[in-house]
């Protein structure tokens, strides 16, 4: 070999090395650990009048109480740790009334009381050919409680209403190659949603869910060829969910929903992903659903639903 091609050999390797290099340290590493020991309450009380001759805007309410919350958002390949415990009570009411007139009191209306103990949600947008790596570990023994009561008249558009109680919740929605996805999530308090409403007068549809939740957990793949995924999850105190409601003169669809869910995780990825997944669910809770229901007048179709599940596993994709 001559001096040229040395000197040319040499310059490509030290170039490939600064490509490496550089590519390596691109990768963020985010380690994050939370752990609640006082009580989260949030309460909203809403009384919404109109005195005017036109009809009012729409109503947009929130009642959230959530003890540990992290939210990560990365544009590069990324290895992320979550740890979070909570041991104490979370509680979010949403106490909500409209006009008594019968018509043109508000637009839309949309009322939600959300209590969660652990909340971790991740998004990652990957374009190299390096692998994102997600460890998640969730523990909560406090009681969370979702209240929403409501006294809806007069709407010229849509009501939608969700009362939702979650003990651990984690996403994952992922570009790029990933490694392996591990969520570990543990749930020892009683997790209860209650849905009280009445609803008359509407142009629009009326929608109402009440949810509750021990653990849930869903991820999401774009374009990954595989992904190694390990899901452990165990409930041990009863999650229930109520709706009691009456819903009359609705000029468009009726749907209500009442779900208690122990454990609940979905993987979602291309239909030729390889897959090489472990699950772990258990529940040794009593899950009830109950709903109390009058519906009367309604122009359009109506669904009601009302479900208790121990342990719900899906993917989709994969092979």
């Amino acid at each position: 070999m001559n001096r040229k091609s040395l000197f040319i050999t040499a310059a490509a390797i030290a170039l490939s090395a600064s490509v490496v290099s550089s590519a390596m340290a691109q990768r963020t590493v985010i380690n994050t650990n939370q752990n609640n020991v006082a009580r989260a309450i949030a309460e909203t009380n809403a009384g919404i009048t109109r005195t005017g001759s036109t009809v009012g805007g729409k109503v947009d309410a929130t009642s959230a109480a959530i003890a540990n919350t992290a939210s990560v958002s990365v544009s590069r390949v990324a290895t992320i740790n979550n740890t979070q415990t909570n041991n104490q009570l979370v509680s979010a009411t949403l106490n909500l009334g409209t006009a008594t007139s019968a018509v043109n009191n508000v637009k839309d209306v949309t009322a939600t009381a959300a209590a969660i103990a652990n909340s971790a949600s991740n998004t990652v947008r990957n374009t190299t050919v390096d692998a994102t790596n997600i460890n998640n570990y969730q523990a909560a023994s406090g009681g969370v409680q979702s209240r929403l009561n409501s006294n809806i008249n007069g709407v010229t558009g849509k009501v939608e209403q969700t009362s939702a109680a979650i003990g651990n919740t984690f996403t994952a929605d992922i570009t790029g190659p990933i490694g392996t996805i591990n969520n570990t999530q543990r749930y020892w308090g009683d997790v209860s949603s209650q849905l009280n409403t009445r609803v008359e007068n509407v142009s629009g549809d009326v929608v109402g869910t009440a949810a509750a939740i021990c653990n849930t957990g869903t991820v999401t793949s774009s374009n990954a060829a595989a992904i190694n995924a390990n899901n452990n999850q165990a409930c041990n105190i009863d999650p229930s969910a109520t709706t009691n409601a009456l819903i009359q003169n609705v000029g468009g669809k009726v749907n209500l929903t009442t779900a208690a869910i122990g454990n609940t995780y979905s993987l979602t990825t291309l239909p030729t992903a390889t897959l090489n997944v472990s699950n772990l669910q258990q529940n040794g809770a009593i899950n009830v659903a109950t709903a109390n229901l009058t519906l009367a007048n309604v122009a359009g179709d109506v669904a009601l639903t009302t479900a208790a599940i121990g342990n719900s596993f899906t993917i989709t994709g994969g092979n």
